[in-house]
This record gives C-alpha cells, sequence and structure tokens, in this order.
C-alpha cells in the first residue's frame, strides 16, 4: 500500500506498538484516551524480534521444556495493558519490529500508529531508537510519538510548516483529528545572505512580508481554508526553526506538535537545514509525523 492510509477524518482504527518496557505506558494511556475519543479500534502489538525455538525431539520433563515464545508473550501483553485487553485486539508478530509494525498497520487497516521513545536520564534528553527511527521513513501511516503522559486531551497543538505540501497535508489532518482546537501554525525562518546586506533589520521584514504571503497562499490552497482561518493562527518568527520551536514548545507547555514529511524523501527534512529526527530528539512534546500523499500519476495522452 503506497497511499497513506489517512482518509481524512478521525482515526477509526489504531494501532498502538509495544515493546512491554515501562517507557510504552505513556503511550498506552494516550492510545486508550484517542482510542475512546474518536470511538476507535485499539490494535495493540508486540513484536518478537529475536525468537529462540528449543529442539522438539529432546526427551525432557514439561517444565523444564522451553515455554512457546507466543504464549509467553501473549500472557505478558495481556499482564501489561490491564483491563484494556477486554476491549482491544492484542496482536503478537515476529521478525524485525519495524516492518511488522508496518505490515499489521497495513493488514489492519490502521489510520494511525502510536508508539513510545526512550529516555536518556543523564542527559534529560528523548532518544526515539532504532525502530522508530525506521518506522518514521518506511511507514505510510501516519506515526503518534509520545514523550508525556496523558492526562487530558491534547489542547496546546502546534502545526510546524514550512509552506508546503506536505506540511499542508499535516495541518489538515490536525485539524481533522482535533476538529474545534484553537492551532497555532508556526513558521520560522532564516533568511540566506542575511549577513550581506547593509540594512540586515529591513532585509528581515521584507522577508517575512513575503512569508505573510506565503502564507495566505498556503491556506488559500487547501480545501481546508476556512477551518484553518476560524481555527489557526500563524507564528511566523526569525531565527533557526529547531531552536525556536523547542523553546516555543517549552516555554508555551504545548501538548503536540504535528509535522509533515515529505513522501519520497530518504532523511526527510521538516525546515531548512533540520532533520525531522533532530528536532524530535529535543522537544518536549509529543509529535504526530504525517506523511505527504503520493501525487497521482498523470494521465497519458494518445
Amino acid at each position: 500500500m503506497n497511499e497513506p492510509r489517512w482518509t481524512g477524518k478521525t482515526p477509526q482504527t489504531i494501532l498502538l506498538a509495544t515493546d512491554l518496557s515501562a517507557r510504552c505506558d505513556r503511550a498506552l494511556d494516550r492510545a486508550v484516551f484517542l482510542a475512546d475519543q474518536w470511538k476507535a479500534e485499539l490494535v495493540i502489538l508486540h513484536v518478537l524480534e529475536d525468537v529462540h525455538y528449543g529442539a522438539s525431539d529432546v526427551l525432557v520433563p514439561s517444565w523444564r521444556r522451553p515455554a512457546d515464545p507466543f504464549a509467553k508473550a501473549q500472557r505478558r501483553l495481556i499482564e501489561d495493558v490491564g483491563p484494556v485487553a477486554q476491549s482491544a485486539h492484542l496482536v503478537i508478530e515476529e521478525g524485525d519490529a519495524a516492518d511488522a509494525i508496518r505490515r499489521t498497520a497495513e493488514a489492519r487497516g490502521c489510520d494511525l500508529i502510536i508508539t513510545g521513545v526512550a529516555r536518556d536520564e543523564p542527559f534529560g534528553r528523548f532518544i526515539l531508537g532504532g525502530t522508530v527511527d525506521r518506522l518514521l521513513r518506511i511507514s505510510t501511516v501516519p506515526v503518534l510519538v509520545v514523550k508525556n503522559r496523558a492526562l487530558q486531551a491534547y489542547r496546546n497543538i502546534v502545526v510546524a510548516t514550512d509552506f508546503s505540501a506536505a506540511s499542508r497535508h499535516s495541518l489538515e489532518m490536525a485539524l481533522a483529528c482535533f476538529p474545534g482546537q484553537k492551532l497555532t501554525i508556526f513558521h520560522a525562518y532564516d533568511p540566506p545572505m542575511k549577513g550581506l546586506v547593509n540594512d540586515s533589520r529591513a532585509y528581515r521584514e521584507q522577508v517575512r512580508l513575503n512569508l505573510e504571503r506565503d502564507y495566505k497562499a498556503f491556506v488559500d490552497a487547501s480545501p481546508a481554508a476556512k477551518a484553518i482561518r476560524d481555527h489557526a493562527r500563524p507564528l511566523i518568527e526569525f531565527g533557526r526553526p529547531d531552536s525556536l520551536l523547542r523553546d516555543y514548545c517549552t516555554e508555551r507547555h504545548i501538548d503536540l506538535v504535528v509535522l509533515g514529511t515529505e513522501g519520497r524523501s530518504a532523511l526527510f527534512e521538516i525546515f531548512v537545514g533540520s532533520v525531522a529526527k533532530e528536532i524530535m530528539a529535543e522537544l518536549p512534546s509529543d509529535a504526530l509525523i504525517v506523511r505527504e500523499r503520493e501525487p497521482e500519476p498523470a494521465a497519458q495522452t494518445s
């Protein structure tokens, strides 16, 4: 399936990917919260990456035989999710974790993948980890990376944009998933060759005026233009996008940052000079990564 799964409505099927570690508790809580908010089906997946089977022809007492890894994982998963197991669909897969998550999401028609991250305690920063990093690159399904406890619904939401089609798509998803919620459309700019002009302040202001026109065109090109004008406010600031976004989210207690990615980019860039993985590692907020829809193939003319 090459086309991103988001259909323009709130997700109807959510996939939570868990490795049964303590750091996934926050992702579980947020998944349950959103499933209830959207009345969505919840699928909980655990992937066995290194499965070792015992020799079946060795005659040993039953209590010494190696446990069935799938049955063991099933028990652990039920214990880990607690009462949620009664309403969610529990799935155990085997193989590479990122591939299994993508495969399960596509097979079950999931509209959103939710996962957690590790935390580097000595440095106080979040670490995506290899599985999440790779998943962000290969998944056509939007991915919500949860860092914080789900104490309430998302209220302070920022959509980071570079005025591209990819970021417009992510803005439209944010509007659809959180209808009526006020959004901040964040754009930071660092003008090229600013050090070579005589009046750098005037130059920055001219760039800003150009960007305000770009923002208007960006909104006008969206089918959700009216909703954007009603429920979103632009924030256009001078400076490095990654550091400004991090500082803004910290100081304004932002719950969620929505980022758009280009469909064919191997190292997808959200802003000029900033890679999504590096931005997300610095953000204090949860992050929703939305893959841009692939363009329709051009019709051939005879």
